[in-house]
């Protein structure tokens, strides 16, 4: 027997969140001003809010693309080595909304706190530093794949929201 949509929908969002709770780096894509695309990488921390924090250096070529559009795609995929198939790791890559926190603030210090417990001893070195950035990037909405014929629409305040992306789906020959 078939599981119903809302036990289909329900299982993405537990495997989605495992995914998040899981991550410690995710893929970056930004864009210049002419347009040309970027990908980069960055070690993030995901607060209760499904919001993405990464603290970047202003000299890497993705901060100052990111600070200008106000926006960045993320992607946080499977491990290869977890990966049932290279070809259907799970992953989930959403589009954000970005902002730079305000290093004096509040704010700030509470957020990299919970960076340094998260991601370990450098964040406790580089957060002196003056020409890094703590860049919030907030979803709006995006895909999470699980598997071959498991794609999912994601979207919604924290992404809580699940439904299924439009199409035929795959075809063969």
């Amino acid at each position: 027997m078939l599981p119903s949509m809302s036990e289909e929908f329900d299982t993405a969002k537990k495997e989605m969140g495992i995914l998040l709770e899981r991550v410690r780096s995710a893929i970056l894509a930004s864009v210049d001003s002419k347009s040309q695309p970027l990908s980069s990488y960055a070690p993030v921390w995901v607060d209760d809010d499904r919001r993405f924090h990464v603290y970047i250096s202003s000299l890497a070529k993705h901060t100052s693309q990111i600070k200008r559009s106000g926006v960045a795609s993320v992607m946080t995929i499977e491990d290869e080595s977890d990966a049932e198939n290279l070809f259907a790791r799970k992953r989930l890559t959403v589009d954000c909304r970005a902002e730079v926190v305000d290093r004096g603030s509040e704010d700030w210090g509470e957020t990299m706190a919970l960076m340094e417990k998260r991601l370990g001893e450098t964040v406790s070195s580089l957060k002196g530093m003056t020409d890094f950035d703590l860049i919030r990037l907030t979803p709006s909405e995006g895909r999470l794949v699980l598997g071959f014929g498991r794609a999912y629409r994601v979207f919604g305040r924290g992404l809580r929201e699940v439904g299924y992306v439009g199409g035929g789906g795959h075809r063969s020959k």
